[in-house]
C-alpha cells in the first residue's frame, strides 16, 4: 500500500527536477573528497531524466538511494550529507516526499560546510520553485503527521533535517515577497453596538452549517479539504444553552493569509463583505451582519484559543453562567463600536481560558 505521502506520478516528476537542483548545488562538497565516485552525480542525472519522462518509474523505484551508499567513502559530514541529498533526489520516483528530503540534506550539507549557509540554501530552494512544483509540494502532509512514510517520525523528522523540512514547508505556504498588512483597516469605520442578548436559539447551529457549506463552495479544497486546519463554529452561538448576540461566528484557516486572491475574492463573490483587515486576520460578514467569518493562516494560535474557550464553555456550567452575566452587564452600557465591547470582555475571557487550560492539564 502506498503511503498517503506519495504524490501522483505527474507531481513526482514535477518536483524531481527541483530536488535534483537542490542536490547538485552541494554536490561539489562530495566530489572534492571523492572525485572518482560518480554515484551521486548519476543519481542526480537520473532524477532529471525521470522528471523529463525519459525513465520508467518502476525501474527508478528499484534503484532508489544507490547514491546514499556513496556517503560511506567520504569523511566529512558535509560530503556525507551531499551524497544523501543526491540519493533523496533519486528517491523522488518512489515517493514525492523525498523531494523535501533532498532539499533538507542539501541545506544540512551547506550549513556543515559554512555556518549560516543552510538558511540561505533554503531561501534559494524556495525562490527557485515553480508555482506548479510549489502546489505539488503543498499536497504533502506536515512533517511528523503521518507515520507511513519519510515524513513521519523517523530520520527526516529529527534534528537539523526536521528543522529544515519544517522551514521549507512553512515557506511553501507563502508566496515570495508578499508581506502581510501592518495596520488595522476597519471597513466602514466604527459602528455603535445596537445588539441585545438573545436566549440560545437552536437555529444558530443550522445557520453555521449553511454558511460552512457556502464557504466550502466558494473556496473549494482550500477551506473544506485536507489542506485546511478547520472550518469551525466559534463564539457564543456555538455553545448550547448560552445566551448570545444573534451573530454566528465562524473561523476558517487558509494556507496563506497574504494571498487574498485565493480566499477573499471568492468569499466576496459569494456575497460576504469585508469588515476587518489586520495583521494575521481578515473578517468578512453577511450584509445583514448576522454571520461573521474570521480568517487566519493555518497554525495560527488564535484558532486554538477560540476552540479552547468554546469547548470549555460547552462543558463547564459555572463559567458559562459567568460569561453570560458578564455579557449582559456590558451590553447594558453604551458602546461606540462593537470592537470596544469585545475588548471589555477580555479580562473575564482570559480568566476562563486559564481555568480551561488547568482543566486540560489534570
Amino acid at each position: 500500500m502506498l503511503s498517503p505521502q506519495s504524490l501522483s506520478e505527474a507531481d513526482r516528476r514535477l518536483v524531481a527536477s527541483w530536488a535534483a537542483d537542490c542536490a547538485e548545488r552541494v554536490l561539489p562538497l562530495f566530489e572534492a573528497e571523492a572525485p572518482d565516485d560518480d554515484r551521486p552525480r548519476d543519481a542526480i542525472a537520473r532524477a532529471r531524466a525521470y522528471a523529463s519522462g525519459e525513465l520508467d518509474t518502476a525501474g527508478e523505484i528499484r534503484r532508489r538511494f544507490v547514491a546514499n551508499r556513496a556517503s560511506q567513502v567520504v569523511s566529512s559530514p558535509a560530503a556525507k550529507a551531499a551524497a544523501w541529498s543526491a540519493g533523496q533526489a533519486a528517491g523522488v520516483a518512489h515517493m514525492g516526499a523525498h523531494a523535501l528530503g533532498a532539499a533538507a540534506y542539501a541545506a544540512k550539507a551547506a550549513e556543515l560546510h559554512q555556518a549560516g549557509a543552510g538558511t540561505a540554501e533554503i531561501a534559494w530552494q524556495l525562490e527557485h520553485l515553480s508555482e506548479p512544483a510549489r502546489t505539488a509540494l503543498r499536497l504533502l502532509p506536515a512533517l511528523g503527521t503521518d507515520p507511513s512514510g519519510p515524513l513521519g517520525s523517523g530520520l527526516l523528522a529529527s534534528g537539523v533535517l526536521g528543522d529544515n523540512i519544517r522551514a521549507i514547508q512553512n515557506g511553501l505556504l507563502r508566496r515570495p515577497c508578499r508581506p502581510d498588512v501592518t495596520t488595522l483597516e476597519l471597513v466602514g469605520g466604527p459602528e455603535p453596538v445596537r445588539v441585545e442578548l438573545h436566549d440560545a436559539d437552536p437555529e444558530w447551529p443550522e445557520r453555521y452549517r449553511e454558511h460552512r457549506q457556502r464557504i466550502i463552495d466558494a473556496l473549494g479544497t482550500s477551506a473544506g479539504g485536507s489542506s485546511a486546519v478547520a472550518i469551525e463554529h466559534i463564539g457564543s452561538t456555538s455553545v448550547p444553552g448560552l445566551a448570545a448576540k444573534p451573530i454566528v461566528d465562524i473561523v476558517v484557516a487558509v494556507e496563506d493569509i497574504t494571498a487574498e486572491e485565493d480566499y477573499l475574492a471568492p468569499l466576496l463573490a459569494a456575497g460576504y463583505v469585508l469588515r476587518v483587515r489586520e495583521p494575521r486576520h481578515r473578517m468578512v460578514r453577511t450584509p445583514e451582519r448576522d454571520v461573521h467569518v474570521h480568517l487566519y493562516e493555518q497554525g495560527a494560535p488564535e484558532i486554538d484559543e477560540y476552540l479552547l474557550l468554546r469547548d470549555h464553555l460547552r462543558s463547564d456550567a459555572d463559567d458559562r453562567a459567568l460569561y453570560e452575566r458578564t455579557k449582559r452587564e456590558l451590553l447594558g452600557r453604551s458602546w461606540d463600536d462593537m470592537n470596544d465591547y469585545a475588548d471589555a470582555k477580555t479580562e473575564v475571557i482570559l480568566a476562563i481560558k486559564a481555568r480551561a487550560r488547568a482543566a486540560l492539564s489534570r
